[in-house]
């Protein structure tokens, strides 16, 4: 007896829809992040007991071209692997382009996938603060997520500092574009750029970075790189207690030998586990200023 045809795809409609470019209530997806994992994607747009589902249009997505999926080795071995992520695929961009998003054009299906596994652990875990950000006002309406760039986008238009004329491109993890509200009303827009350590980068490359900012700090390249008035770096570190220590020390370093002490309010620290809290990460005193060591609160609300 000849096997059954599944049936074929209707096409996207919202629930599938929603994956890959959010909606008007949260409007983030893959898209968006790049790369993202069901749970990822499920945390975003629908309750804990959907994952199952989630993770079901993701395969029917992926059966019909518009998404693909990957997954990352574990302890650096092909033997096991981790649940898997999802990027876009050729049809996915194509259905993306014709709804009006901006895309890039240089855009491979077959670059999406195969990462190296310290790139996308840190984009997967960059993608986890991003989505804290995000999901913030569900709690605390005074507070929103209006927009953020992503390091992929940002990658196309570097920061180009200079330092004792060697130049060397700076690429942040993140912008994030916060709306807050006080309490007499009046409404403030709040930029920080967030980078994202995950214990890997040696001193060397940390301190360069560390000086590309006080470059563009000192030359007001946020202007014209964010379209912004000012910044607030953010260092989140997932490698625990000690290497928080360490990239405070390494920060202040930098700015007590190039003489750029003025910026050293603009810098801060924290630690970072997953699950992310919001409230935890964004409303607490969890920030760690980078001379003093009473923690505060990053949002101040």
């Amino acid at each position: 007896m000849a096997k059954r045809a599944k049936p074929p795809f209707i096409g996207i409609t919202p629930p599938y829809d929603v994956l890959l470019r959010g909606s008007q209530e949260m409007p983030i997806g893959i898209y968006h992040l790049h790369m993202a994992t069901a749970e990822q994607l499920c945390r975003l747009h629908y309750s804990p007991g959907s994952f199952k589902a989630v993770r079901e249009k993701l395969r029917i997505l992926c059966e019909h071209k518009y998404v693909q999926f990957d997954a990352l080795p574990i302890k650096s071995t092909k033997a096991t692997r981790s649940p898997y992520f999802y990027t876009l695929d050729k049809l996915g961009f194509e259905y993306l382009e014709a709804a009006g998003l901006d895309v890039y054009k240089s855009f491979r299906a077959s670059k999406e996938i195969d990462k190296a596994y310290l790139f996308a652990k840190h984009t997967l875990e960059l993608n986890d603060i991003i989505i804290s950000a995000a999901l913030l006002k569900r709690s605390h309406k005074n507070v929103r997520l209006e927009g953020f760039r992503h390091e992929r986008e940002l990658k196309r238009t570097p920061y180009k500092a200079k330092w004792q004329g060697a130049g060397f491109n700076l690429i942040p993890d993140s912008l994030l574009l916060f709306r807050v509200t006080v309490a007499d009303g009046r409404q403030g827009r709040l930029p920080i750029v967030v980078e994202h350590d995950r214990g890997s980068e040696e001193q060397k490359y940390f301190r360069r970075r560390i000086r590309a900012y006080l470059h563009m700090l000192r030359n007001e390249g946020y202007k014209q790189l964010f379209g912004v008035n000012g910044i607030t770096i953010a260092f989140t570190t997932s490698a625990g207690v000690e290497r928080l220590k360490q990239i405070r020390e390494w920060t202040a370093r930098e700015l007590e030998e190039t003489g750029e002490m003025q910026y050293k309010h603009l810098f801060y620290f924290t630690l970072v586990q997953t699950p992310i809290d919001p409230t935890l990460v964004w409303v607490h005193t969890t920030w760690l200023p980078l001379y003093e060591n009473m923690a505060v609160a990053l949002l101040g609300i």
